[in-house]
């Protein structure tokens, strides 16, 4: 006999009402854990006070601190470039050799000269010790008039005729000493080295082309450190000083980087009124790239007092930033508190701020932040600074002391644990 839809439906009734309760209780409880889970654990930080300045954001482009096309000193035959394009090479590595052969056989030569120069000379230095000792043992005979007139002539004549000639030979070591230096150079100039450390970028010659003294053979950057130039308005120039520090954020690799100044060229651009400064930023990785483009912030105005948080304490919301300020102690609890915040500059790894609700002192969120929703508890879990204060009181200022390790699903002090009670009776 066929059962029809609607008894087959009320047959199923009590099985669906059974689902629904399940999933009633479910709910509630997912409802009751997240709003009793416990407080955030998280990191804080010291507001502190220094003096600095407004800053500026720039754009500019990013170039190498040193570039150089590497000239051939001596004409020859390339008969070897030991590295390619993009290699990194330390100063005095070979970037391209010269055929040596007929150099080598100079300086050869040379140094045969100049032995043979040294022996004439110890030669000639031997005679003249031997004349000067013969015009001795005259003089001594002529002061007891045992020698004539004429012999001790002739002694003084060859005395100075064999210190002549060691001079004379002496002269001719010395040409020959310069010519060997001379082509030892010439030698040395047929291995091309690098002037700096930096990285090849382009090569002008290729194994078995000949080049001339003056010719380009490489290319060569450093980028170890690299310079942003940026234009700085006529307003802002007379804050801008060589070892200012300065920020330089490119947004191709979305990160920010330390700089510092390194020159402010006096020389305006007569059509925009801006002069170019350069700011260096100190690059071990290799990660910046010459030609990328950056936002740099520079000094604008004159240094004041400002309150300085870590960049990992503000939050961007739209168009306003916000910080979680923690208040409370270690007795009653910390909870994490909103504060508004009005950037002014970029310190290294600081922000410059302006609030009407942060004060030197207090402590804010570093880590841990980013789940954080409106005001709530927190656990502090981290906290070097607050413990070297030994204050409990955050709310005044102070630094607090890292309270003791507390569960991450304690309820903080005057919590409603009903709903933690129902739940569990539900679920017996």
């Amino acid at each position: 006999m066929a059962v029809c839809s609607q008894c087959r439906w009320r047959s199923q009734l009590p099985r669906r009402i059974l689902f629904l309760h399940f999933f009633l209780v479910i709910s509630a409880t997912s409802t009751a854990r997240a709003q009793h889970g416990g407080p955030s654990q998280v990191e804080v930080e010291s507001v502190v006070q220094r003096e600095v300045a407004p800053t500026i954001e720039l754009v500019g482009v990013l170039r190498p601190s040193l570039r150089s096309i590497v000239a051939a000193d001596v004409e020859g035959l390339v008969i070897d470039i030991p590295l390619d394009y993009g290699a990194v090479v330390k100063k005095g590595d070979p970037i391209c050799m010269l055929r040596d052969v007929t150099r080598r056989l100079a300086v050869v030569e040379a140094k045969a000269g100049v032995a043979s120069l040294e022996g004439e000379l110890e030669s000639r230095q031997a005679d003249a010790r031997k004349t000067a000792y013969e015009l001795e043992r005259i003089m001594r005979l002529s002061k007891l008039d045992r020698s004539t007139d004429k012999e001790r002539v002739v002694a003084e004549a060859d005395h100075a005729a064999s210190d002549a000639k060691v001079r004379q030979c002496e002269a001719m070591l010395d040409e020959a000493r310069a010519r060997l230096g001379v082509v030892e150079d010439n030698l040395s100039r047929t291995r091309i080295t690098a002037p700096f450390d930096g990285t090849i970028t382009a090569k002008h010659t290729e194994v078995g082309q000949w080049v001339m003294a003056g010719n380009p053979t490489l290319e060569l950057v450093d980028l170890f450190t690299v310079r942003a130039r940026v234009m700085v308005p006529e307003s802002a120039i007379g804050f801008c000083n060589v070892s200012d520090a300065a920020n330089v954020t490119v947004d191709a690799l979305r990160r920010t980087f330390d700089g510092e100044i390194s020159r402010v060229i006096p020389d305006a651009d007569p059509q925009a009124n801006t002069f170019p400064t350069d700011i260096d930023i100190p690059n071990p990785d290799g990660v910046l790239k010459a030609g990328m483009f950056v936002r740099a912030k520079v000094p604008a105005g004159p240094k004041a007092l400002r309150m300085l948080v870590p960049k990992d304490a503000v939050l961007r919301r739209g168009p306003s930033s916000m910080v979680y300020v923690a208040r409370g102690n270690s007795i009653d609890g910390f909870s994490a508190e909103v504060a508004p915040v009005s950037i002014v500059a970029e310190v290294m790894q600081y922000l410059a701020v302006e609030s009407p609700v942060l004060k030197p002192g207090d402590l804010v969120v570093v880590r841990g932040n980013e789940g954080l929703r409106g005001p709530g508890p927190i656990v502090i879990v981290s906290n070097d600074k607050a413990k070297s204060a030994g204050r409990s009181d955050v709310g005044k200022g102070g630094h607090a002391p890292t309270p003791k390790a507390q569960s991450p699903v304690s309820q903080p002090p005057g919590a409603d644990t009903t709903a933690n009670h129902k739940v569990d009776e539900k679920r017996s």
